[in-house]
């Protein structure tokens, strides 16, 4: 198979489209992509839902592409990051999934990296976004769609600002941050999660 985007049919009336990337030992799908700020990731639930953006862009698959994708063995997450001076950190989590509609609840565990793990205290947790908030209005302070947990360590759907340190607009940041890497206050260049069964 070719690199590219891809049209799945998990059955007669569910088609969707991700993109895929095909290496020497591995096949990886995109689930997320933050490059550039070309798109709004406030978004409602049912956005969240059916996923939005372009692949090779600003995209978000949609929880129920990620949900079938881990339910047929992608669940091995990878997310790459980037900051404003070209340096790189990544991290792999060797097992990633979501329950089925409508709670999409997180479970992950099986962290590596190269930074500290921020994605696991998200664990157990519903997705909520503005118009289907969390308990502690986390969605509506910080904007993007996520898996808080009073609130989150990593946001990768956060506002892209550009240049790195960013004042928040509101009262909670809300930029794409992971905190144990460069804190709340900067804002990364770029953010990519990809699935994969290895």
């Amino acid at each position: 198979m070719k690199n590219g985007t891809y049209t799945l049919w998990l059955n007669d009336t569910t088609p969707f489209k991700v993109h895929c990337k095909h290496g020497v030992s591995t096949s990886y799908t995109m689930i997320l992509r933050r490059q550039g700020g070309y798109l709004s990731f406030y978004r409602s639930f049912l956005e969240y839902c059916r996923g939005f953006g372009h692949p090779q862009y600003e995209y978000w698959a949609g929880l129920k592409a990620i949900y079938h994708l881990t339910l047929t063995g992608n669940t091995v997450l990878t997310i790459n990051m980037q900051d404003w001076h070209g340096n790189n950190r990544s991290v792999r989590y060797g097992h990633f999934s979501v329950s089925p509609a409508p709670y999409f609840q997180l479970n992950i565990y099986g962290f590596q990296g190269n930074v500290p793990d921020d994605l696991s205290h998200n664990n157990g947790m519903d997705f909520a976004t503005y118009d289907r908030p969390d308990h502690n209005q986390c969605a509506a302070h910080q904007g993007g769609g996520w898996w808080y947990n009073y609130c989150t360590s990593a946001l990768p759907t956060g506002r892209y600002y550009h240049g790195g340190p960013y004042t928040p607009t509101g009262g909670y940041y809300d930029g794409i941050y992971w905190k144990d890497w460069l804190g709340y206050g900067y804002s990364l260049k770029f953010i990519s999660m990809t699935l994969s069964n290895a």
